[in-house]
């Protein structure tokens, strides 16, 4: 089963200055990430700094 189907996620969507997106998708290929997974890590690594919210990832468990 892929993520769109998995009940424990949720698609986001929103719109960023072009500049951004490909700031963001130079990430993705620099660490080798699909977009899902870069989003995700940007996410937690943000709400971690902000100490407001901490998901532990598939990446920390292993």
């Amino acid at each position: 089963m892929g993520k769109k189907d998995d009940p424990s996620y949720e698609q986001l969507r929103g719109h960023v200055p072009k500049a951004l997106a490909r700031q963001f998708k130079q990430f993705c290929l620099d660490q080798e990430l699909d977009y899902s997974k870069g989003l995700q890590q940007i996410l937690e690594d943000f709400f971690q700094a902000q100490q407001l919210y901490v998901v532990e990832s598939e990446s920390q468990k292993n």
